[in-house]
């Protein structure tokens, strides 16, 4: 996870994780609290599925001598918070608010503790400041700008190959593999997050051809730096590149045209290139 090591935190690593992962959220408490009541009152199979799956996890995932003896050993530390995501905590939270409801006969009571519940959530969950701040709604079904949609079209109507490989600037590479798995992301993710001046996914050696070619890519796409022009044309061709999207205005057109780049379409922000990769370049 984002500044958090085991090398740094050993036996510590756990809760530090957990502590970032959740914030100011007190669910994990509210979890907490109910595990402890199905423990001292529960008679339901059903709400003692929640305990014994808890248990296994604290002694594997969750136990920090595991966590500093093998999961540093098979480099997984910056993938740990997905091991968060298997403890139950918002199923669980929400079936014991269903049962806590539940437990009274008379409906007027049901009513003000479904209230009372209710309420607590809210206050118990992210700030309503942060949520309100925060909040747009989605301009599609999937979560992601309409304009990535149109330039993936584009690049699906100009392919030649079955698997189009393209580089994407910083503000769409993160995210377009999620609306379309037929693209490939020439820039990796981590090679992304090393060049911005952290390690936290990765250290790289930086003599490798690999990252020559990615910072080459970089310079240009995200850092707007145009001093290699051999450099960039050779990780073009390198990487098998068959596009490369910028956001308009941002990137010099002309140093992209004088690299090999067809400038083939425009959305609402964006420049899509063609780059044919097979042709000799001057």
């Amino acid at each position: 996870m984002a500044g958090v090591t085991i090398q740094e935190l050993g036996l510590r690593f756990v809760d530090a994780c957990m502590r970032l992962y959740w914030g100011s959220c007190w669910y994990p408490l509210l979890f907490a609290v109910g595990l402890i009541c199905t423990l001292v009152l529960g008679r339901k199979r059903k709400s003692g599925i929640f305990v014994g799956y808890t248990v296994f996890l604290l002694l594997t995932v969750y136990n920090p001598l595991v966590v500093k003896y093998l999961i540093a050993k098979v480099k997984f530390e910056n993938e740990y918070y997905r091991f968060i995501w298997i403890l139950p905590v918002i199923p669980a939270v929400a079936y014991y608010g269903v049962r806590l409801v539940t437990a009274f006969r008379k409906t007027w009571i049901k009513v003000l503790m479904a209230a009372a519940v209710l309420t607590g959530f809210v206050i118990l969950g992210n700030p309503l400041d942060g949520v309100v701040t925060n909040f747009a709604m989605a301009e599609n079904i999937y979560k992601v700008p309409n304009d990535l949609r149109a330039v993936c079209d584009v690049i699906h109507q100009n392919q030649e190959n079955d698997f189009p490989r393209v580089v994407f600037d910083g503000s769409l590479n993160s995210i377009v593999r999620q609306y379309d798995a037929g693209i490939a992301t020439v820039i990796s993710r981590n090679a992304s997050i090393y060049r911005s001046g952290s390690t936290v996914a990765g250290n790289y050696d930086e003599n490798s051809s690999f990252y020559k070619r990615q910072k080459a890519l970089l310079d240009v796409i995200d850092y707007h730096i145009y001093e290699d022009k051999e450099g960039f044309q050779a990780a073009l061709k390198k990487s098998k590149t068959d596009f490369v999207v910028t956001q308009i205005g941002l990137v010099d057109h002309d140093f992209l045209t004088e690299c090999g780049c067809e400038l083939i379409a425009q959305t609402e922000s964006c420049y899509i290139y063609r780059f044919d990769y097979s042709k000799p370049r001057k």
